[in-house]
């Protein structure tokens, strides 16, 4: 089958085909026939989901849109390797995308490459986004983090360090490492321990 081109942005793109979606869904709906309607929504997301991941996997795509860093799987293993089981990171990527106007929370490729716990990452899927979400009215996706202190404390370090931020975050939070871009402010306050093109990872001093 030949792909369709849709004009006028990419958000029209986007929304284009979920309106011929609902259009047909209703229609079959209408006609009492609901496994084709299940049908209908399971082969339209599939593929999908197929593209969508295939797209930010594809080795080819220096054109293609990438979520994860060059470095980033590097970085997490290096992080894996030097840190024990029980430290916990403090990292200031939380969200998918920078060009949204909320955040894109569903980011767990720190805690996923390192297999550290995170202070605070992809809380998307957390039971307390979940329940303040309102079907039909405010996405989950649009629910900032809970705790609001926690996160305050968190990108404080990585935003504007000072010697009492990175000290809170060690003793109030047990923090021991800190994973980001490239920041050289940091180097004032922990000691830098790796670093590639796109990726640093630094230690925190001790308590």
């Amino acid at each position: 089958m030949a792909e369709v081109e849709v004009g006028g942005g990419a958000l029209v793109r986007v929304v284009a085909p979920y309106l011929v979606l609902g259009v047909g869904a209703l229609l079959l709906w209408r006609r009492g026939s609901v496994l084709a309607v299940v049908a209908l929504l399971a082969g339209y997301a599939l593929p999908g989901s197929v593209r969508d991941v295939a797209g930010h996997v594809d080795l080819r795509g220096e054109r293609r849109e990438r979520l994860i860093p060059k470095g980033a799987m590097e970085a997490g293993r290096w992080l894996r390797a030097h840190s024990a089981p029980g430290d916990v990171v403090a990292t200031d990527l939380h969200c998918r995308y920078d060009w949204w106007q909320v955040c894109d929370s569903r980011h767990f490729w720190v805690s996923g490459f390192s297999e550290r716990r995170v202070l605070v990452e992809g809380w998307a899927y957390a039971e307390s986004t979940l329940s303040r979400a309102r079907p039909f009215v405010r996405s989950y996706l649009a629910e900032p983090f809970g705790d609001r202190a926690r996160l305050a404390a968190n990108d404080a370090v990585f935003v504007a360090p000072t010697a009492e931020n990175v000290r809170t975050l060690a003793q109030k939070y047990g923090v021991k490492w800190l994973f980001t871009g490239i920041n050289p402010m940091l180097g004032k306050y922990a000691r830098l321990r790796f670093k590639n093109a796109t990726t640093s990872v630094y230690r925190l001093p001790g308590r």
